[in-house]
């Protein structure tokens, strides 16, 4: 599921590589599974335009921001 929240969302330079990878929730570092994560949209990273990002948030986290 995607979700568009109302609060930004953290810098990616402030963020543990499995939060980078979608593992862990961009908001709370929870571990995620495919069934229950909420995908937050392809994001452009602010160091590397020519890069890409695709933060994931746990249920919990999406919907307080939503």
């Amino acid at each position: 599921m995607t979700m568009a929240t109302t609060q930004e969302l953290p810098k990616p330079t402030a963020l543990g590589e499995r939060q980078l990878r979608g593992t862990e929730c961009v908001w709370c570092a929870g571990r995620l599974d495919t069934a229950t994560a909420v995908d937050l949209g392809v994001r452009p990273d602010p160091q590397c335009p020519w890069a890409s990002w695709f933060p994931r948030a746990c249920p919990a986290c999406a919907e307080a921001r939503s």
